[in-house]
């Protein structure tokens, strides 16, 4: 439905997932495992639980996620002490590697996708998008 908020952070969304696979390349991993490698290089010994909070999906998605990166060999899990239903999370040292590689490759995306915009109109979307992204109380 043209002229409507959902549709407009749709057509968003998808530019910037062909940019950003356009100049990442089609085998790069997805954004949202991006952010999850970077939240677990941040914080190691995350748990999955803590993960799926940070990023706000489901304990069920947050499984998924961490699969395909420790089948990549970038995380690995091992069992939180005191609770052997828990695992904790650490990046690898080919994971700390492509999350390097990954991170100046990324100053260029955001450049590009940005580039129709000011920094002043870049930051106030920013803040905008922030806002519709909350959840109501």
């Amino acid at each position: 439905m043209a002229g409507t908020l959902g549709y407009a952070l749709k057509r968003a969304q998808v530019r910037s997932y062909e940019l950003f696979f356009t100049m990442m390349g089609p085998d790069t991993i997805s954004p949202a495992r991006m952010t999850a490698l970077s939240m677990v290089a941040a914080q190691p010994g995350i748990s999955q639980s803590g993960l799926a909070e940070r990023l706000a999906i489901t304990r069920a998605s947050v499984v998924k996620v961490v699969d395909n990166l420790e089948l990549l060999g970038l995380i690995e899990r091992a069992p939180m002490q005191g609770d052997r239903r828990s695992y904790a999370l650490a990046l690898t040292d080919e994971g700390y590697k492509e999350l390097a590689r990954l991170h100046g490759e990324i100053r260029c995306y955001e450049e590009k996708l940005a580039s129709r915009l000011t920094t002043s109109e870049r930051d106030l979307l920013m803040a905008l998008l922030e806002l519709v992204a909350q959840p109501e109380d």
